[in-house]
């Protein structure tokens, strides 16, 4: 009977048991070599459900749904982006695999357009909002001049719009000593030849010279054209020069050493009687020029020139702020031009600092300049605007930071000057309920305009609110020379007469 029984077991075909079928479908899933041919499973994932595990069947398999709902959430990103499927993907050979996808040039000249457009933006934000908040802080000075002063006494001197303190030098006649009428007449007469030559100067190398005598334009910053000059109305020149004073130059001894020297043409768009107007008041002077901080008249040559200090800020690299004492004269023509000229010269009450080292304010020399103010023959509602200015920043700075700092500043400063004089002056036109005509340039006493004149420049800032300049000829080719006739000495004795 068992042997049978035996006989009839073994003739039963063997039948897998359910754990190992179990086991093959865990190992044919989650295979892994451990190198010497043993395969090892994977760590235990807990299931969704024992369904498919009771039949021997995978997860993935049994819920397909599932697996696709896991995969989604897993290629949602936190920052909202989905990422690729393996269709989208880039496949990299296995050398490049990690490596992100180099955008291509196109991608990168569209990237960087924007970026540009971008940052124009700003600037002109920043430029405008720099604007908005001197004339706040320019009305909050007047205010409180207005409230400190009676509001008939006349200002002498602008208050710097930083708020800072400075040292202002005062002309004292009682601690000089007291000239005799000769020796005013003398002094006279040559701060009167010292303004005859730097006229004659400028006119030759502002309407004479040309880019054959080594002259070379000086574009507007890309950055700031298309609000400093979007029509091409203001253009710029600049020529590297020696000491231009002539027989009071000092600065020519080291023949290598040449000075910046910028000549500029600009047109406004208003008349010449309102540029000339807004130009000649004192008030006006921080809106368009913010390189000039501080300034006094130091002394009183003649009812038309003046010698004048003034101190501008810190510019770019130079260590310190920097002061200038100028000899500043202006005449007008018959046909209503304002010629303003200037030379750098010495002042017992204003002695210079040359030192850059120290604390102290370092001595700049506006060498000379001149401007130039006349109707535009095409359009008698614009203003023609012609300026030249030759100028050692002093401090003994070397020729390479002197240049880098000129490539710095030519591009900008002389269009921005233009751009808030024109924009200041249709303002001044706007809020003006009078206009003063243009026949009161030929008011004459003594040959001498009634009409209040001057303007401020870097290195100077010259005003003459009650007029005084000489009403001369039409153009600067019959100056008078050296020798001086009986006609201009007597012109002389009258000022000192005036003055007296």
């Amino acid at each position: 009977m068992s042997q049978s029984l035996k006989h009839f077991t073994q003739s039963i075909p063997q039948v897998p048991l359910f754990t190992d079928a179990f086991n093959s479908v865990v190992h044919c899933s989650h295979p892994q070599d451990n190198g010497e041919g043993a395969v090892l499973t994977s760590s235990k994932k807990r299931r969704q459900n024992n369904s498919g595990f009771y039949y021997g069947i995978r997860d993935d398999i049994f819920f397909p749904m599932k697996e696709d709902e896991d995969k989604t959430k897993s290629d949602f990103k936190p920052n909202g982006s989905i990422s690729n499927g393996p269709s989208d993907r880039v496949i990299f050979p296995p050398n490049q695999r990690g490596k992100k996808e180099t955008p291509s040039s196109k991608t990168l000249v569209d990237i960087m357009g924007e970026t540009l457009l971008e940052l124009r933006e700003m600037r002109e934000d920043i430029y405008a909002l720099r604007e908005e908040m001197q004339y706040m802080k320019e009305e909050l000075r007047r205010q409180k001049e207005l409230s400190s002063r009676d509001y008939g006494t006349q200002i002498q001197t602008e208050a710097p719009v930083t708020g800072e303190e400075y040292e202002y030098p005062i002309h004292d006649e009682s601690k000089h000593h007291k000239k005799s009428l000769i020796e005013r007449v003398a002094r006279q007469t040559e701060f009167e030849r010292i303004g005859h030559a730097v006229e004659k100067w400028a006119h030759k190398l502002l309407f004479e010279e040309s880019e054959e005598h080594g002259w070379k334009e000086v574009k507007c910053h890309k950055m700031v054209r298309k609000k400093f000059n979007d029509r091409g109305q203001t253009t710029c020149y600049l020529k590297w020069m020696k000491d231009s004073r002539e027989k009071h130059a000092k600065f020519n001894d080291d023949d290598d050493v040449e000075y910046p020297c910028i000549k500029v043409f600009t047109t406004i768009d208003a008349q010449i009687e309102d540029v000339c107007d807004y130009l000649s008041q004192e008030k006006h002077m921080s809106e368009y020029n913010d390189l000039v901080v501080a300034h006094r008249d130091l002394e009183n040559i003649s009812p038309h020139g003046k010698i004048c200090w003034s101190q501008c800020p810190q510019i770019l690299f130079i260590k310190q702020p920097r002061d200038f004492v100028t000899y500043c004269h202006h005449r007008w023509r018959r046909d209503g031009t304002q010629i303003v000229v200037s030379q750098a010269c010495e002042h017992e009450d204003a002695p210079g600092n040359a030192d850059d080292s120290d604390d102290q304010v370092c001595r700049a020399y506006s060498l000379r300049g001149a401007n130039f103010i006349s109707r535009d023959p095409t359009d008698p509602n614009k203003t023609r605007v012609a300026i030249l200015a030759h100028a050692n920043p002093g401090g003994e700075i070397p020729q390479w930071a002197m240049k880098t700092a000129v490539n710095a500043v030519a591009p900008i400063e002389p269009f921005k000057l233009f751009y808030k004089i024109n924009e200041r002056v249709q303002h001044f036109v706007s809020q003006s309920s009078t206009k003063t005509p243009m026949t009161s340039i030929v008011q004459q006493l003594n040959g001498r305009s009634q009409r209040p004149a001057g303007l401020s420049q870097l290195g100077y800032a010259c005003f003459w609110p009650d007029g005084g300049g000489r009403i001369g000829q039409s153009d600067s080719s019959s100056q008078p020379s050296e020798g001086s006739s009986e006609t201009n000495g007597q012109n002389l004795l009258y000022d000192m007469a005036i003055e007296d």
